[in-house]
């Protein structure tokens, strides 16, 4: 009888699961890890593309790093300012990749749309607020914008444009000494190959592997050192 019960209880319990969804980080980015006792804790803050590369980053790091991000979109940069110390919280960190872009670009939801001065403003305080975390940091030049008009700003952004704002950045970055992972340069050139269309800023399958990647390698280099 008391075999059937804990079967009966096994099975409830995995029923349960079933229906709400059991945590699994390395297909859901929002799931964070259980930690394992003794490895690096990475954060992980950024846009939707963030969003879109941190399971494969858990994947790649099982075993080597106990890898969170916020259960939200980071969006742009003003937005980022206000919420960065509720998202880093008062755990303990060795290393937070951050990243904030292609909201400040777009505009998306800005009632006052950024500029690359309000952008450099911006990030010049997140990361002063960041440095109180003693982590490593490390910093991604957003990803480049689509091709044409984006689908919901109906705008596109220029080459011109995006280097301005990613010239802001690089400079804030230069003056408090954040590594700098640059994603730009990584897809620029591979966006019809990438990107899931001329008016799509995010990735295909193949674009995430991408940069889930080149995120991963940075974190491994700047971790052991």
């Amino acid at each position: 009888m008391h075999n059937r019960h804990t079967f009966c209880c096994l099975l409830l319990f995995a029923a349960i699961g079933v229906l709400h969804g059991a945590p699994d980080p390395f297909s859901k980015p929002f799931d964070n890890p259980v930690d394992k006792p003794g490895l690096p804790r990475v954060l992980i803050l950024g846009d939707s593309i963030s969003i879109g590369y941190t399971p494969r980053i858990r994947k790649s790091l099982d075993g080597k790093a106990n890898v969170h991000r916020p259960k939200t979109n980071c969006r742009w940069s003003a937005f980022g300012d206000q919420k960065i110390t509720e998202w880093v919280g008062n755990e303990k960190w060795d290393l937070i990749h951050f990243n904030f872009g292609l909201w400040d670009w777009y505009g998306w939801s800005q009632d006052t749309k950024a500029t690359p001065e309000s952008y450099s403003k911006n990030l010049n305080s997140i990361v002063e607020k960041l440095k109180k975390s003693e982590a490593k940091l490390v910093f991604a030049l957003t990803t480049p914008p689509c091709l044409g008009l984006e689908r919901n700003a109906k705008i596109k952004i220029s080459k011109t444009r995006a280097q301005e704002f990613n010239r802001a950045a690089l400079k804030v970055m230069k003056k408090h000494g954040v590594v700098v992972n640059d994603l730009y340069s990584l897809i620029e050139n591979e966006r019809k190959k990438y990107q899931l269309g001329e008016n799509d800023v995010h990735y295909n399958e193949a674009g995430r592997d991408l940069l889930a990647a080149q995120v991963t390698k940075i974190i491994q280099e700047q971790l052991s050192q």
